[in-house]
């Protein structure tokens, strides 16, 4: 950037100062100029488009390739240094002016040269040939500014299809305006500028025309978008209904939804208290933290149940502590029948990174999550048993028939374990019914730190557990339940001072070696191996098999 920069520049310093006089004609181009830059626009994510190429070219015809280099590279260096996104929101002052410099030196010094090669003395040509030369001299500029603009983005780490497929559009934009640059130096006199002003008035006109038009295809492209990426976050989000599973889906949807974000953040309350999930985008890590409610941003949100929207978190007053790398933050209220019982946020490394079109997306997912947690929770009521917090046998049962099938299908094992706690009622009626309680609990956790994410832990009944271990074998089955049967007897519950210990005799049926032809059927098999445990002594396991072969094997 220095080096064109310098060059552009210099060929114009060598060429010598521009003739001002007279003044108007300079000033009424400059101010042209200047407006095309001022409504300048993107298309496809592309680079800047300001329709403004086609004055250039009519300022070479009139003011001369030398006066138009001069006035179009001080126009391009003011524009850079009044638009901080010419160079990038992150830029600093010495980057803008860098940009500054190598955009107007660039710029004027090739329009100069370009002008010289092709455009000079353009009014004393005849109407076609003066076309023609603004044609030529309009494509080569274009072909010239454009090529040399890509350069610089590629070798900065911009994809060139990227750039392409945003420039190509705009370089047709500004080359359909070339036949205006004609008709500028058709009527140009410097002593009747109306004509002039008039024609450049049209020119504004039809620039704003563009802009309004690039800016209504943004919006209509953006929203629609929206309406994709919500209904692709209703799929995800009606895929599960399972809370753990259900909150990664509804961060990785968000980020997704959410350029801009780099955080994601779900504060709820769980039946411990109020957690926060979060996820990192680049890291792809999810965890939960504990937090109180009633402090940092979140419960502003949650107390006044409606967005907020916060630039710069460093000067927030909300904020209480807060990760030193985040520094912009959106959030939106969860609410569940008139309660709100969470946040949905999401957070930037950069200042300024949330707008209204991020906080319209985030509340319309905000409400879908809204519903997807208030069903998710309805589910785990009717699904998990509210002491243990283990599934409830209608549960166990429906997903052992699945299993059942799914390992006829494709021909896989797996086994069935019922537990059941030792001398549980005697237990009961020595302690009373709320140490019972906490044994109950005691155990469920137990047998949870032993069971990997895909096994299935029900409260059968009672005291009585049932596990259901897919794609395993029965010495594994034995395994695991060993494993399980030795935690429980780690368990120790305090009762008026005394220590009361626990054990459990659990009963192990795999399929398809038990011979069971369907889930009911295992489960008896299973019980019989439990049965077997209770009268070989307790606090043991026992496998099941088929007694009558075993027994016809054995016999002379």
């Amino acid at each position: 950037m220095a080096v064109l920069g310098s060059v552009g520049w210099g060929a114009l310093a060598l060429a010598g100062p521009p003739v001002l006089a007279p003044l108007l004609p300079y000033v009424l181009f400059l101010c042209v100029i200047i407006a095309t830059r001022s409504m300048a626009f993107r298309l496809r994510a592309g680079p800047l488009v300001a329709l403004d190429s086609a004055f250039y070219i009519a300022a070479v015809g009139c003011l001369g390739p030398l006066g138009a280099g001069w006035m179009v590279a001080v126009a391009l260096a003011i524009d850079a240094l009044c638009r901080p996104s010419s160079a990038g929101s992150r830029a600093s002052a010495g980057e803008r002016l860098l940009f500054a410099f190598y955009f107007g030196g660039m710029t004027g010094g090739l329009l100069m040269l370009l002008g010289r090669a092709l455009g000079a003395e353009l009014q004393q040509m005849d109407e076609l040939i003066v076309l023609a030369r603004v044609v030529a001299l309009g494509v080569a500029l274009l072909l010239g500014h454009y090529l040399i603009q890509g350069a610089r983005l590629v070798l900065s780490g911009l994809a060139p299809h990227v750039y392409a497929r945003g420039a190509v559009p705009g370089m047709l934009a500004e080359a359909s305006l070339l036949p205006l640059s004609a008709v500028v130096i058709y009527v140009y006199r410097p002593d009747r500028p109306l004509g002039f002003v008039l024609t450049g008035l049209t020119y504004l006109l039809v620039n704003y025309v563009f802009n309004r038009l690039s800016h209504a295809s943004e919006d209509l492209r953006r929203r629609v978008a929206e309406l994709e990426t919500l209904n692709r976050t209703a799929h995800a989000l009606a895929s599960t209904l399972e809370l753990p599973e259900l909150t990664e889906a509804i961060a990785r949807e968000t980020l997704a939804a959410v350029p801009a974000a780099e955080l994601f953040t779900l504060s709820h309350r769980d039946g411990d208290g109020f957690v926060v999930d979060w996820m990192d985008r680049d890291r792809r890590r999810f965890e939960r933290l504990r937090a109180r409610e009633d402090e940092g941003v979140s419960a502003w949100v949650i107390k006044h149940r409606r967005p907020l929207r916060i630039a710069d978190l460093d000067r927030s007053e909300l904020v209480g502590k807060n990760d030193p790398g985040v520094c912009s933050w959106l959030g939106v209220p969860i609410v569940i029948y008139d309660d709100a019982i969470g946040v949905l946020s999401v957070q930037s490394r950069e200042r300024g990174a949330f707008g209204a079109a991020e906080e319209r997306v985030l509340e319309a997912i905000g409400a879908q999550a809204a519903v997807a947690i208030h069903n998710a929770r309805l589910y785990e009521l009717a699904t998990v048993d509210g002491l243990t917090g283990l599934y409830v046998r209608r549960y166990f049962d429906a997903r052992l028939a699945e299993e059942l099938e799914r390992s006829r299908r494709f021909e896989v094992p797996f086994s069935v374990v019922l537990l059941d706690i030792d001398d549980f009622k005697q237990l009961n009626d020595r302690h009373g019914h709320a140490l019972g309680d906490r044994v109950l609990r005691d155990v469920a956790q137990a047998m949870r730190r032993c069971l990997r994410g895909v096994d299935i832990a029900a409260r059968y009944g009672g005291e009585e557990f049932a596990v259901i271990l897919p794609r395993t074998a029965m010495l594994d089955a034995h395994a695991v339940a060993e494993r399980i049967r030795h935690d429980i007897g780690e368990v120790r519950v305090v009762h008026d001072g005394r220590v009361v210990g626990v054990s459990a005799s659990l009963g192990v049926a795999c399929f398809p070696e038990s011979g069971a032809a369907e889930a009911g059927n295992l489960v008896e098999r299973a019980d019989a191996a439990l049965y077997r445990a209770k009268a070989a002594g307790k606090n043991r396991v026992e496998l099941y098999w088929r007694e009558a072969a075993f027994l016809q094997a054995r016999s002379p």
